[in-house]
């Protein structure tokens, strides 16, 4: 099932531990701040791959890259985001 999540980049997600993996399998163990830089379809039905920052400014990114975020999200917490429940 492919899920279709649209977000603008530069919109900041808040992610809860056990929304988004560290490894393929690994669920992470902590929150995260992400500002997207682009989210597209996952391998795995109800994820998304999210590339973004989790550096602490925006312009530019004191992370010096295109993004240090690279990690499957589960699109649920997306639309939780997304309504205005986080």
């Amino acid at each position: 099932m492919d899920v279709d999540v649209t977000v603008p980049a530069g919109t900041k997600l808040f992610l809860l531990a056990g929304e988004w993996f560290c490894e393929p399998t690994v669920l992470a163990r902590r929150d995260e701040v992400v500002i997207v830089v682009a989210i597209r379809p996952g391998a795995i039905s109800g994820q998304v791959w999210v590339t973004g920052h989790v550096c602490r400014r925006q312009d530019p990114p004191e992370c010096g890259t295109g993004a240090c975020f690279e990690h499957h999200v589960l699109a649920s917490a997306i639309r939780l985001n997304l309504s205005g429940q986080r």
